[in-house]
Order: structure tokens, then sequence, then C-alpha cells
């Protein structure tokens, strides 16, 4: 059978966290038309049997399924992720049975992964029943009480090709035309000429230097002088300016659960070294190799005192000039 070494690839990676499941008496996969029975037989290889769960394991830890989600039995994704799973363990069996399990540097390789495996489903345990959302909100509370908002402005712009092409829009603009329509007619800005030229709302930090001068220049419901980019000549109109937004709570959880997690995961550490024996056999003169993961995390456990700056992931509008090329 030609071997797939793509599908093979995406079943190794989606393995590394799964663990296969077992059932004494298994029951055939022909009598279900739905997936729901852990029990079921998707296939056996040489006696051993890969049960239906774990092709439902398997697709989803590949993103093709979502968490929860039924995968019909005959369907070709389903067939295409079990043909996988019969790939990755024939070419186990044949490790197995060339007793390539056997070498040191590989028996350390298996236990390696078993032990980040269990880490890794600890830390997602630790984590659940730790960070809950009275935790996340209590943190999102003392981020928006210590963000330092600045100032956003709602930017028109018009984009021409040469100077003499943006002096007919300046033209253009004197006799009274209105900043919308010269820019739907005239701009070379296909993204924003057909809103107008409408960048949407944007922050001195999220634009290149040419433009935040040029904002700051002009005042509101005010026309900027023209200046030159990388990709053209531009004019910018300021609509209007209002005090920044607070990120809101779905725009920081992320963060936020990153950050309360790995406090939680510093503790936990800190305990089990505390209840644990460890008899470390190197120099005690040596200075330590190991880098805390944690660092970011505060020592104490209360938090409100010095909480630190967590940033949302900037989003900027598609239209938005990309920094850089305005110079």
């Amino acid at each position: 059978m030609q071997v797939r070494i793509a599908q093979i690839a995406a079943v190794l990676a989606a393995s590394a966290g799964l663990g296969l499941s077992g059932c004494d008496q298994p029951a055939p996969l022909t009598e279900m038309a739905v997936v729901e029975d852990s029990s079921a037989v998707a296939a056996y290889v040489d006696g051993q049997p890969i049960y239906a769960s774990d092709v439902i394991f398997a697709a989803e830890a590949e993103g093709a399924i979502e968490a929860g989600d039924a995968l019909e039995p005959d369907s070709p994704e389903f067939n295409r992720v079990l043909d996988g799973l019969i790939d990755v363990r024939l070419m186990a069996m044949e490790a197995e049975a060339r007793g390539l399990d056997e070498d040191p540097q590989s028996r350390f390789r298996l236990q390696s992964i078993r032990e980040n495996t269990l880490s890794n489903i600890l830390i997602e345990t630790v984590v659940a029943e730790r960070v809950d959302e009275a935790a996340v909100r209590k943190m999102y509370e003392a981020q928006i009480a210590i963000s330092e908002l600045g100032e956003e402005a709602r930017v028109r712009q018009i984009v021409t090709a040469t100077k003499s092409d943006m002096d007919q829009v300046i033209a253009e603009l004197d006799s009274g035309v209105d900043f919308a329509i010269v820019a739907s007619q005239q701009s070379i800005d296909e993204p924003t000429r057909l809103e107008g030229g409408d960048l949407g709302y944007l922050k001195e930090d999220e634009v290149p230097p040419a433009f935040a001068q040029a904002i700051l220049a002009t005042a509101t419901g005010g026309v900027s002088r023209p200046f030159e980019t990388a990709n053209g000549w531009r004019i910018l109109k300021v609509e209007e300016r209002r005090e920044e937004a607070p990120p809101s709570l779905e725009e920081l959880r992320g963060p936020i659960l990153n950050y309360l997690g790995m406090i939680e995961i510093d503790k936990l550490l800190k305990q089990l070294r505390s209840e644990s024996a460890i008899d470390r056999r190197s120099s005690a003169s040596a200075p330590a190799l190991r880098t805390d993961p944690f660092s970011i995390a505060p020592e104490e456990e209360d938090v409100d005192e010095a909480p630190p700056r967590i940033e949302a992931q900037a989003e900027t509008a598609d239209s938005a000039p990309e920094a850089g090329e305005a110079q």
C-alpha cells in the first residue's frame, strides 16, 4: 500500500497529545450510523484494534472536526483519518518487531513523550480547576484600571500616483467637492476608494510616522498637506477624534488566561518541589542551568498590588496603511 507521507505526519502530530482508548469487548462498527460508542472497532491491524474513538480523537487533534462533533464512519474524512492511523500502527509494529523500541535513545524518547503528554494533561486540568470566570474578570478589571488610553482619529485618505494628480485633487477639494466623493472618484487605493477613502479609527502607534505626523498636524474636520509615500501621494482628512476605547474582555481573555495559567502552574511546581525528595547529583557550586519559564508571574499570590500590563493582540483595519509604507 502506498504510504501517504503527509497524512501520516498529521496523524503522528495529532497522536502526540492523545492516548489510544481501550476496551475489553469491542462492538462492531458496521452496526453504527454515527460513532457514539467508544468500544466500536474501526479496524484491526494484525489483530490489534483501532477504535472508532481513536479516529474521532485524531480528527479533532488534526482540526478536521470540532471537539464533540460526530463523524460518519462511512465518510471520506473518517476513512482518511483511519488510513493514517493504520499506516502509523503498521510502522510502529514493524519498529517493535525490529527491536527499535529497546534502543536506549528510543526508550528515552518514548518515556519523554509520555511524560510530556501527562504534564500537558495536568496543566490543562489544573488551569481548568483554578482559573475561573471570576478570576478572569478580576484581572480584566485590574487591567482596565491601569490602562493608559490615548486618542484615536477617524481618517479618510486620497492616494494618487503623481504630484500633478494630487494637485488636481486639491483643486477639486478647494472648489468645495466633498472629500469622500473625490476619494471615490480619484483615489488609486481600491479598498478605501470604495469607502470614500475611509481608514476607520487610527492610533498614532499603529501607523507609519508620516501618517502620524499628518494626523497630528491636522485639526479635526481639516485636511492635511499632501505627502509622498512609497505607494504614491496621499492627503488625509481627520473626520473626528475620540478617546481610545479600552480593550474588551474578549480581546484580553486569551492573554489573561495564559498569564493566570502560568501563575497557577508556577504555584503547582513550587508545591511539588517542596513535597518531593529531589536528589540532584550536579555540583552544588555550579550555576543553575534551569531557566524559570514562568518568570513573568509575580512572586506573591495577590496579583492586585501590581498587576502586569497584558496586551491584546493588535488588530488593524484591513485598509489601514502598513507600517513602513510611508517613509
